[in-house]
């Protein structure tokens, strides 16, 4: 229906009251709410999706529109996402504490309903808005747009509860202060061009030499050496001493990772106004070649507590791969018992959340990450909503798709250059040779999954030699076409998520 069309029937039916409206063919029912004695909703339309206001005048004075037919009808632009929040304070993000979380990274912007179709089933915490800083260069999308694709997603779901947002891997400090002004809540602190993996191969008299030089190497002595600390649950028990060469490659190694993020925590205090409670702070040492040995994590954490940092959760290295969009790959045994050891760690020197990072589909790890947190930790996913949505586009579009593919495959060599992934090409069959109906199939392929998952920038942002999207604007056309398919797939897939990790049911 047209916009004009659309508009009539609103105002009809708003005479009738909110169970009325809801039932206009267009509106979705969940988003009609009442405020300043008018009706707000959601509609579709086939200009796209649209803010409708039937009301007195003046009721919607905050909001930019146009009057159609007696009705207020306004874009989902970033002016009315920020007039959405003073009116319904629902739709803004607000902070976890100590709280499980999950976060559900959307790099679309149109995944939200979908996300909170399967929140709505178990008891954790949501973070609806979730992106880095390199995923925003590739998806072509901005800070403000993150934070505002989430609120009008959880409005048209009718969501009234409380959710976080995420700016995740952040590595400049006035990145950080930047996403707090614009509303973001958690802040993922990505501190690895600050870890020196080189020292840990140095041999004990010259780790000893350099450490000296270290500013306030002798407070650092003075919190560690000749000290024990022990650590004991259930049948889990262990130990942990410096030697004086252990602790100065451990300070060699994360001196300045801690002085960098105990930087970023000092500016965004003072962005806060020194609140404590004013933002979700994470540490993130995960992006590193190494394991984090319990040794390394509590060195962190005491620096960080020297330093007055207070923070949420903590992201470790762990054995094994942590590759995009699929299952763990590793020694499951040597996992549980790393895990364990800094779930044990968290709990006691907090506590706080360990936070797994590149969580998406790493169900055969999921139940032990449950079982030794017990329900307390964070988990990041992203690429996998990506991935259902792709999943759409192969089942309804299977034309759209196979370009994807094909696009992909001559692009995979550029864009894996950030990513680990050990990808076999040679697996993925000829688009040519399956049935439309294969398609789908192909997103439950290791190999075909990473295809998409890596190449997902490319497929967003190239143009044709005209300046149009090759590829962009018909993705989000089939989605919107399709969109319950896409939040059936999602509300299934996260929901398989939650389940696995063991989360409580509501």
């Amino acid at each position: 229906m047209n916009l004009q069309q659309a508009a009539s029937a609103i105002r009809e039916a708003s005479a009738g009251g909110a169970v009325s409206l809801a039932r206009v063919p267009g509106v979705y029912p969940a988003s009609v709410k009442s405020f300043n004695d008018a009706l707000f909703c959601l509609v579709r339309t086939g200009q796209g999706k649209r803010l409708a206001v039937a009301g007195p005048p003046g009721a919607a004075a905050d909001f930019e529109g146009t009057v159609v037919e007696g009705v207020k009808i306004c874009e989902l632009d970033a002016g009315n996402a920020a007039a959405l929040r003073e009116a319904f304070p629902w739709t803004a993000p607000v902070t976890i504490g100590r709280r499980a979380s999950f976060g559900t990274g959307d790099r679309l912007g149109v995944c939200t309903p979908g996300h909170l179709r399967a929140f709505s089933r178990f008891e954790i915490f949501p973070v609806l808005a979730q992106q880095s800083m390199r995923e925003l260069g590739r998806t072509g999308r901005t800070p403000r747009q993150v934070i505002d694709d989430a609120g009008w997603g959880a409005f048209e779901a009718g969501y009234a509860g409380t959710f976080a947002a995420d700016a995740d891997h952040i590595k400049q400090a006035d990145e950080a202060v930047s996403c707090y002004r614009l509303g973001f809540t958690m802040f993922t602190i990505d501190a690895s061009d600050h870890i020196d993996l080189k020292a840990v191969h140095l041999e004990d008299d010259e780790a000893l030499e350099r450490f000296e030089q270290l500013g306030g190497h002798r407070e650092v002595l003075d919190r560690y050496l000749g000290k024990s600390w022990s650590f004991s649950k259930g049948g889990l028990k262990f130990t942990i001493e410096f030697s004086a060469p252990e602790l100065a490659r451990c300070a060699l190694v994360y001196h300045r990772a801690v002085e960098h993020m105990a930087l970023v925590y000092r500016e965004l205090s003072a962005a806060a106004g020194n609140s404590v409670e004013g933002f979700d702070f994470e540490v993130s040492v995960d992006e590193t070649e190494t394991d984090t040995t319990v040794r390394d994590h509590l060195f962190v954490a005491g620096e960080l507590k020297a330093r007055g940092v207070a923070w949420q959760s903590l992201a470790p290295k762990f054995t094994g791969q942590f590759q995009k969009g699929i299952d763990y790959i590793g020694d499951l045994d040597e996992f549980e018992r790393q895990f364990a050891a800094h779930a044990l760690l968290a709990e006691k020197l907090g506590p706080y959340k360990v936070s797994v990072h590149s969580g998406s589909d790493k169900f055969s790890i999921f139940p032990l990450v449950g079982k030794h947190t017990g329900g307390f930790f964070h988990l990041k996913t992203a690429g996998t909503s990506w991935l259902e949505a792709v999943r759409v586009i192969a089942a309804h579009r299977p034309e759209l798709y196979r370009e994807m593919h094909r696009f992909a495959l001559e692009n995979f060599g550029k864009d894996r250059a950030s990513y680990h992934v050990t990808t076999d090409l040679d697996s993925i069959p000829e688009v040519g040779t399956l049935a439309d109906s294969d398609l789908p199939a192909l997103m439950d392929k290791v190999d075909s999954r990473q295809l998409l998952h890596i190449t997902y920038g490319s497929l967003l942002s190239v143009r044709d030699e005209s300046g149009e999207y090759l590829f962009r604007d018909r993705i989000f056309r089939v989605l919107y076409e399709r969109e319950e398919d896409l939040y059936s797939n999602l509300d299934r897939h996260i929901g398989r998520h939650l389940e696995t990790l063991g989360t409580a049911a509501k």
